[in-house]
């Protein structure tokens, strides 16, 4: 299969990295597996994101969706820390650690941009 015969996600682009980290934690109750995102260098930018397929899309079998967010700083962890206790903030950190009320977002870095991404 060749990148012609791949059709591109639908983009939704995010506010910020807090909002990535809330619709991908919140999505994560119905998997059974730690939630990740991807990461890579653009144009100068740094993407964060993930796709998905939005299930019984109408008469499609699924809606590829790209969502995202970019900002001017690359990450300085491996995992993005989300915690909504009191405030909501996040942060990066190297290693998760088992803090109540705490959540980890692996980050998985990318040697490019995906090809089938139109950004």
């Amino acid at each position: 299969m060749s990148k012609d015969d791949v059709r591109s996600p639908v983009n939704l682009k995010l506010e910020s990295l807090t909002d990535l980290a809330r619709m991908l934690l919140g999505s994560s109750a119905q998997r059974d597996r730690m939630p990740s995102m991807l990461y890579f260098e653009h144009e100068g930018k740094h993407v964060f994101g993930t796709m998905i397929s939005h299930h019984g899309y109408y008469e499609l079998y699924g809606l590829p969706l790209w969502i995202y967010t970019v900002t001017d700083e690359a990450p300085a962890g491996n995992f993005l820390s989300y915690s909504s206790r009191e405030k909501e903030e996040i942060e990066f950190v190297n290693v998760p650690q088992s803090e109540p009320l705490k959540f980890y977002l692996a980050i998985i870095r990318l040697a490019d941009k995906i090809e089938i991404l139109d950004i």
